[in-house]
């Protein structure tokens, strides 16, 4: 009996679309379609190159961020200098996320930072289970390949919300290109359908193993809302397992330079008050932490004094001497 030719073709569209399945729950491929083009342009964006010196000079801008030293510090500081240097390309510049894909998955790993206040928020996150092949926990695979399920190592900008598999998910673009350092490659993430959204496989509660998703940075359902809200349309992400460069670390009291949350009370040896009439411009005048002006005389006037005192023993001398 010959197949019947619409059923022929609903079978090979169905087959296409498994093909270009995105991420949806662990045990689940219901299907996320209709991928649109980014609202930005991505390639202009770029890969700072910095030596420890001006990466030091823009890390320590920042030093306000994450106080508890919560962030592993090359990763927050790679994301530091890459938000730096592409800040005007940001659409919302207010937070960017770090993610540590190198941690297990039953530990805070998705980092939210404020850009104003310097404080974060702390999540969960899934990774894919191409990533995970012996699902212990680990993300040990990283590509940039559609069909993988493996989660992808970068620097991304959120896109807009959409309803799909998962209601209420987050697009996102890919900002590292194959080739980059440190196996950064994520530029295919919008055409693989890799995105941000609610999973129950996910708990920031659960301290042991979460669910794998097929690649998508997948969140605890009870904080993805309002933590896409805040993100979307154009919030830096970073996500890695090592850093670029060796961390600086935050600005040293007694390094030479005032940079940082240092000032002239914090940090006097870098820090310290200026004279700004003087005519070396502004050069500290040595003699001000004692009082002693150049030439020997005592500052604030009170050489005028003594003058005065010399002035009234003489005339006290004279009227005796009457």
């Amino acid at each position: 009996m010959r197949p019947n030719a619409s059923r022929v073709r609903v079978g090979a569209w169905l087959a296409a679309a498994v093909a270009l399945a995105g991420c949806a729950a662990e045990g689940s491929d219901e299907l996320d379609l209709g991928a649109t083009e980014a609202a930005v342009d991505v390639a202009a964006f770029q890969l700072p190159s910095l030596d420890a010196a001006a990466r030091a000079a823009i890390v320590h801008r920042y030093d306000a961020l994450d106080p508890g030293d919560e962030i592993p510090r090359g990763l927050l500081e790679d994301a530091i200098v890459y938000y730096d240097v592409n800040r005007a390309q940001l659409p919302k510049p207010e937070a960017f996320v770090v993610v540590d894909l190198s941690r297990y998955s039953g530990r805070d790993r998705f980092w939210l930072v404020d850009t104003a206040t310097g404080l974060l928020e702390a999540h969960k996150v899934a990774h894919g289970d191409g990533s995970d092949p012996d699902n212990d926990g680990y993300a040990t695979l990283f590509g940039n390949v559609d069909g993988s399920h493996m989660s992808s190592l970068g620097f991304y900008l959120t896109g807009e919300i959409y309803d799909g598999t998962h209601p209420h998910s987050m697009r996102l673009d890919g900002l590292s290109v194959d080739g980059s350092p440190n196996d950064l490659a994520n530029s295919n993430v919008r055409t693989r359908l890799i995105v941000v959204h609610e999973a129950d496989y996910v708990s920031d509660s659960n301290t042991g193993q979460q669910g794998r998703s097929n690649g998508c940075l997948a969140l605890d359902p009870a904080i993805e809302v309002g933590v896409v809200d805040r993100i979307h349309d154009g919030t830096l992400i970073y996500a890695a397992i090592a850093p670029l460069a060796p961390p600086v670390g935050r600005a040293a009291c007694g390094d030479g330079v005032c940079d940082g949350a240092e000032d002239a009370t914090s940090c006097a040896a870098d820090c310290a008050p200026v004279d700004p009439g003087a005519p070396d411009g502004g050069v500290p005048d040595p003699g001000a932490a004692t009082g002693e002006l150049a030439g020997g005389c005592a500052a604030g006037g009170s050489g005028s004094g003594a003058g005065l005192a010399i002035a009234f023993a003489l005339v006290g001398l004279r009227r005796r001497r009457r």
